[in-house]
């Protein structure tokens, strides 16, 4: 991918309305899959996929059910052994694999251990304190919200904490996202202060909005939520993605020049870096614009904490695929610990997405020659080097978990939801998309109403 102009449109096919004159409008083909007449409701969208109706937990229990009442009149005299064999079944299906989807999508599953499988990997969630147990066992259902919504359920008990999770998929185009919601509840009457995570794959990058796996945002974090886990040193430390090979410097130049990091839909593009409080220290800046071939289409505003912003525009700066660098006399001025370093998009300026190639950080009194900077000659010498997107580059956040301190009061419970992405589904970036938890579960009643 070497464009990474992406205007707002791209962004917008997510925002599908709930309905459209009561109808509800959903990513299949109205497919006639088992002799049922044209599904007039369901809108019919460029690129959808052709559908067979699936089979429910409910369809499977209806085989089983079948099957018991042969049993049940061939052997009708055994009634106490039926009601046994009938509670053994039942247990059974409590604990199985759970499947749910929206019709003519491609099913995810919760397996017996209340895991949340999907393509990219999965997500296990658990909940720690002071005397919970380390772990607990799930009960697995499969349940259907509001009447209608196929959706799994796992539950466990952490001691005196109950932590309910519920899943099921939206019709959101074009492969659906599936919805998590995560509930604990206190049941002792005390107040109790717990600690939610999110077990993850090591390999995904943990932003401020989403979660990301090379470009694909597979998982959407909870809006007015603060993540509370162990930082790195230093990082990238927002939803911009890592582009390596997107640059194409035509003269030689340090490596770092041929990745960048984009902030994809206007994000900004953060970098935190441990550093002695009221520390001072020189930031270089490194940029190569290998899109635009004229000035004036993605200029950007360079902030860097303790030293007066700088707007950038490469191109004019330094033509296309030429690489530059630019240099601030910065420093820790909250006395916090930490270096701030950002790259946003100029307002108004006709691509918002902005770009970094390269970061250096070099002693407070050092002079860099940019040039040799540029050419990668003084990495050995810098505090810091990071080729933003390349092979040194890491996030904020240890891979592999995302955390939430959580305070719950006596008989309290509280609840958040996750958006995540499914087979053939990115998560839309929170602040970019009309689609609220409520509309999300109206849109899939909706479908699953006129489907059947």
């Amino acid at each position: 991918m070497n464009d990474v102009s992406l205007q707002s449109a791209a962004w917008r096919s997510w925002v599908f309305p709930v309905t459209a004159g009561g109808r509800a409008r959903h990513s299949v083909r109205a497919a006639d899959a088992e002799d049922r007449p044209p599904l007039g409701s369901l809108r019919v969208c460029h690129g959808a996929h052709g559908v067979t109706r699936p089979t429910l937990a409910g369809d499977q229990m209806a085989t089983v059910s079948r099957y018991i009442r042969h049993l049940q009149r061939a052997h009708r005299t055994w009634g106490c052994w039926w009601a046994c064999f009938l509670a053994f079944l039942f247990a059974t299906q409590l604990q199985a694999e759970v499947k749910f989807t929206s019709p003519g999508l491609a099913p995810t599953r919760m397996d017996d251990q209340g895991r949340l499988v999907e393509d990219w990997g999965s997500i296990t969630v658990n909940v720690a304190g002071a005397g919970l147990p380390a772990t607990a066992p799930a009960t697995l259902q499969s349940i259907q919200l509001d009447g209608l919504i196929p959706a799994a359920e796992a539950q466990s008990r952490y001691g005196t904490v109950a932590l309910t999770l519920t899943a099921f998929r939206a019709p959101v185009w074009p492969a659906g996202l599936d919805v998590l919601t995560v509930r604990v509840a206190e049941t002792a009457g005390q107040e109790t202060p717990v600690q939610l995570s999110l077990a993850l794959p090591e390999t995904v990058h943990v932003g401020l909005k989403t979660v990301t796996l090379g470009v694909r945002a597979v998982l959407g974090l909870p809006g007015g939520t603060k993540v509370s886990q162990v930082m790195r040193e230093w990082g990238s430390a927002d939803d911009a993605v890592a582009l390596p090979g997107w640059a194409k410097p035509a003269v030689d130049c340090d490596p770092a020049f041929q990745n960048i990091r984009a902030g994809l839909g206007g994000v900004p593009i953060v970098y935190h870096f441990k550093v002695d409080p009221k520390a001072k220290v020189k930031v270089v800046l490194g940029f190569c614009e290998s899109f635009w071939a004229q000035a004036g289409q993605r200029p950007v505003i360079c902030q860097v904490e303790g030293a007066p912003t700088q707007e950038v525009d490469p191109v004019e700066r330094w033509g296309q695929h030429r690489p530059g660098a630019i240099v601030f006399a910065a420093g820790d001025a909250n006395g916090d610990g930490t270096l701030d370093v950002s790259v946003l998009p100029k307002p108004g300026a006709t691509d918002q997405n902005p770009i970094l190639n390269a970061i250096w950080l070099f002693p407070a009194d050092a002079s860099p020659n940019l040039e040799q900077v540029i050419a990668g000659k003084l990495n050995a010498v810098a505090l810091r080097y990071v080729a933003v997107g390349g092979s040194n580059d890491q996030s904020l956040y240890a891979g592999g978990q995302v955390g939430y301190a959580l305070k719950l009061s006596a008989h309290g419970t509280q609840e958040m939801m996750f958006l995540v992405s499914c087979p053939g589904s990115s998560v839309p970036p929170p602040d970019q998309t009309a689609w609220t938890p409520e509309k999300l579960r109206q849109s899939a009643a909706a479908v699953w109403r006129d489907w059947r």
